[in-house]
This record gives structure tokens, C-alpha cells and sequence, in this order.
């Protein structure tokens, strides 16, 4: 009998401009430098104007690229609202929810702004770390750099464990200041929060 590879569901959602597509292309060549596969799928909304985007990201053995609705082990939000839009994916048992401590004004208008604490309030009973990937992004020299923040977050929380070793990772990010974002967003994963329960 052959061994039963580690599966891993990683939806990742934000804003166009974001970097999002980006996250998911970092994890699919960090996985093919660690021989892992990677199958990604992209669905955008209006990007080019602050829209959604959402990446599917399944690593491991896998066959679809799109996360079975309630089946994502993480949901990620670089826009802290989106979370709230794909929350379909999660399940309040097994999903770990990151979010980026940054709130979009919405696209439409007439459409009320949530804060971060309305989302909050919305993820009580749910395994939530609000990080600020934005800072750590300006403080490793580049503002682009907040999808490489979430990222290490990520790789702290043990995502990508057994399946993408960090020095796949660094060679995938490529850029300093990328992996500069990626070791200091390690650095701090203590300081998340975490609502569970509150």
C-alpha cells in the first residue's frame, strides 16, 4: 500500500491589487522546488477597481484545483471584509482564519464600510489571528510585500508542514524584501490574536 500524502486547502482572498495571484504563483514554485504538487484557481471579480479576487490553493494529494465549500484548513484574507465573502469555504471546526488588518471602503456605493471589529464580531466561535501584514511589509522595505507577510504567517501556523520546506520558500520569494516580510511575519505570529472563544 502506498503512503497516503498530507492534503492541505488554502483559500487565499483580498483585493485586486493585492497580490493575491502572486501568493498563489510563490506557493506553486515553492512546491514544485520542494516536489510537491500544487493545483491553483484564480476567480476575479472587478480587480482593476478594488474587487475581489480569490485564489484556490490545494497542495498535496489533491485532484481539483477548487476547495470542496467548507473544506478550506485556511482562509486568508488580505482585505479583512473578503473573509466575510468566502466564508461559504470555511468550517468553524477545522478552519484556521488569518486576516490583514485592513479594511477596503467598498467598491459600490451607498454599500456601509465594516470595521475590523464587525468582522471580528461576525468570526466569534472561529480560530481567528488578525496580523498587520501591511507594517510588516513597509518595516521589511516594501509595501508590495504584505502577500509574502501572509505567507510566513502561514508557514508559522505549520500550513505547509511536511509538504514545503522554508528553502523553497525563500528561492520562490526570490526578492529581500519578500523574504525579509516572510522571516519577520514568522517573527511575530505570537502576537496574533486569536478570538477563539471570545
Amino acid at each position: 500500500m502506498g503512503r497516503i500524502m498530507a492534503r492541505v486547502n488554502i483559500l487565499i482572498a483580498g483585493v485586486g491589487g493585492q497580490g493575491i495571484i502572486t501568493a498563489g504563483k510563490i506557493i506553486a514554485e515553492a512546491g514544485n522546488y520542494s516536489n510537491t504538487k500544487v493545483l491553483i484557481a484564480e476567480t476575479h471579480g472587478l480587480a482593476q477597481r478594488g474587487g475581489g479576487v480569490n485564489i484556490h490553493v490545494r497542495i498535496g494529494d489533491v485532484n481539483s484545483p477548487l476547495i470542496p465549500l467548507g473544506k478550506a484548513d485556511y482562509l486568508v484574507g488580505l482585505e479583512a471584509t473578503e473573509v466575510l465573502r468566502n466564508l461559504n469555504y470555511a468550517s468553524r471546526k477545522h478552519t484556521t482564519i488569518i486576516i490583514n488588518n485592513y479594511v477596503v471602503r467598498p467598491v459600490l456605493p451607498k454599500v456601509r464600510l465594516l470595521s475590523l471589529q464587525e468582522v471580528l464580531d461576525k468570526l466569534k466561535g472561529c480560530k481567528v489571528y488578525v496580523i498587520d501584514a501591511n507594517q510588516i511589509a513597509i518595516n521589511a522595505g516594501n509595501i508590495k510585500a504584505a502577500n509574502a507577510a501572509i505567507l510566513g504567517f502561514l508557514y508559522s501556523l505549520g500550513a505547509f508542514e511536511g509538504l514545503i520546506n522554508e528553502e523553497s520558500f525563500i528561492k520562490a520569494l526570490k526578492y529581500e524584501s519578500n523574504i525579509k516580510a516572510f522571516k519577520i511575519a514568522q517573527v511575530i505570529k505570537i502576537n496574533g490574536i486569536d478570538i477563539n472563544g471570545i
